[in-house]
Parts: structure tokens; C-alpha cells; sequence
């Protein structure tokens, strides 16, 4: 897609949760946008529904959970509204997700060329076998992986934090989505791979023009990411436009709130990418 056009659109999306005999509200009519070529980066607090937010974007939502009103459209079309939920279809083949932490999400028991086989075969129609061993390879490589073929042949307790996750990211965009989500996917990495994989991503939205999705609580990370910031508070998008002037400029004191409590933050700090 041509960087610019709408991929993600999330439009009055409601959710709720049964709990018991009653109906607890989750997110309440939030609107947003992804574009191509841009990261979208989803802040709040523990609680806020970042995670429902981009959980319900891939039907990822636990069973009590559900949309009451509002939609959530892909690239133009209905992927969740009244009476449709495609996101089955979606998940792997056109978004792209990737989790909190890598090996909750890897199979200890399988070798990284099977987990992108895997993959591949079930979400590209019609791949060949030695496709399946070019994009895989490819894949690692775009991930700033030097030695895929070693990587490729070893199990996840074989590699690093850090490499873990770099190919928790492969096997989201293997595929060539056109978004990606990912939910948290930094919190477990020292400050030295959060940074690379920042820049990895950065390199991916720039280069493919896929729109990235980027749940966070760290406002730090999300000013050197993100192109757009959205803050979320109690189920509610309470604020969102350019990461630069959400940052020196929060129009609501929930968001100086969340500034105030990072670490050696200044009042008028800028995102580092504009």
C-alpha cells in the first residue's frame, strides 16, 4: 500500500466483559487510526485497555469478552461489526502479532525453521517448499540476524532474550502483513535491545510501509517509535495527535500526569522522532 493510506480504523468500538450477572465496560466508542508507513503508539496505564484495544484487533479477546457496538475495519473492509468478525482470517495472513514475552509464544519443542514453515504454509497459499526456505531465511535477515542458518536450526533456549523476540517479530511480518501489533513486546529486555528493536521496527515501517500498532506504558520508548501517540485512560482514548505534541503539549491532565511520573522527564521534552 502507498505510505499514507488508512490500514487500521477502529470506529466508536465498544467492549464489555460479562462478569457474573452484570456488564463491565472495557473500552467505551474508541476511534483510531493506523496508516501505512506510521507507528500508532497506544499509552495508559495498567488497566487502561491497551491490551483489549489490540487484542480485539486479531479476536484474541477472552471468552466473557465481547464487541457490544462500533467496528474495526482493514484495509477498507469490516474485519469486526455487527454480525462479523473476521478476524480469524486475518490473524497471521494480514495483521501481524507480536507478544509481550517471546517464549510464551515459542514452542520449546520446535526448531525456528519450523515455526516459519509453519507459518508460511498455513497463512501464504500455494508456497513451495523452497520459498518456505528463501523467506525464511530472508526473514531473519531483514531482522538484523547475521547467522540465520544457525538461528533457523536452534530451539528458543538457544538464543538470547534479545533473539527470541527478533524472531518473535519474523514470524509476525513473514507473511507481509499489512499491520503489525505489538503489545508490550519490549517490557522484558534490557535497555540495550529495547533500543535495537525500536530501531528494527523504525527500519520495518519505513522500508515495508506496513503500519505498526505499539502498545506500551513506556512513554520514552513510544517517543523514539512513534509517529502518532494515543493515551488511553479507564477504557477511553483521552487524548491523541503527533507524538511531538502530545509530549510538549498534553492537552489533559491525565497526560502531564503520565509525563510527570516518567524518570527524569522535563517539562517541553520532545520525541526524538518527528
Amino acid at each position: 500500500m502507498a505510505r499514507g493510506e488508512a490500514l487500521l480504523e477502529l470506529r466508536s468500538l465498544t467492549i464489555t466483559a460479562s462478569v457474573a450477572d452484570r456488564q463491565l465496560l472495557l473500552l467505551r466508542d474508541v476511534e483510531l487510526e493506523v496508516r501505512a508507513g506510521e507507528v500508532v503508539g497506544v499509552v495508559g496505564e495498567s488497566g487502561s485497555g491497551k491490551t483489549t484495544l489490540a487484542r480485539s484487533v486479531v479476536g484474541l479477546l477472552e471468552r466473557n469478552v465481547q464487541v457490544a457496538t462500533g467496528r474495526i475495519e482493514l484495509v477498507g473492509e469490516v474485519l469486526v461489526g455487527p454480525g462479523t468478525d473476521l478476524t480469524h482470517t486475518a490473524r497471521g495472513r494480514s495483521v501481524g502479532m507480536v507478544f509481550q514475552d517471546a517464549s510464551r509464544s515459542l514452542n520449546p519443542l520446535m526448531r525456528v525453521r519450523r515455526h516459519l514453515s509453519e507459518v508460511l504454509e498455513r497463512h501464504v497459499d500455494g508456497i513451495g517448499r523452497d520459498e518456505v526456505r528463501a523467506r525464511s531465511t530472508e526473514v531473519l535477515r531483514r531482522m538484523r540476524i547475521d547467522d540465520p542458518d544457525r538461528v533457523l536450526d536452534s530451539y528458543p533456549h538457544q538464543l538470547s532474550g534479545g533473539l527470541r523476540q527478533r524472531v518473535a517479530i519474523a514470524l509476525a511480518v513473514v507473511t507481509n502483513p499489512a499491520l503489525v501489533i505489538a503489545d508490550e513486546c519490549t517490557t522484558a529486555l534490557d535497555v540495550t535491545t529495547q533500543a535495537e528493536v525500536v530501531a528494527l521496527f523504525r527500519e520495518l515501517v519505513d522500508e515495508l510501509h506496513i503500519g505498526l500498532l505499539f502498545v506500551t506504558h513506556d512513554l520514552m520508548l513510544a517517543s523514539d517509535l512513534c509517529d502518532r501517540i494515543a493515551v488511553m485512560s479507564q477504557g477511553e482514548v483521552v487524548e491523541v495527535g503527533p507524538t511531538d505534541q502530545v509530549l510538549r503539549h498534553p492537552t489533559v491532565d491525565y497526560t502531564r500526569r503520565l509525563l510527570a511520573a516518567v524518570p527524569h522527564w522535563t517539562e517541553g521534552a520532545s520525541a526524538t522522532h518527528a
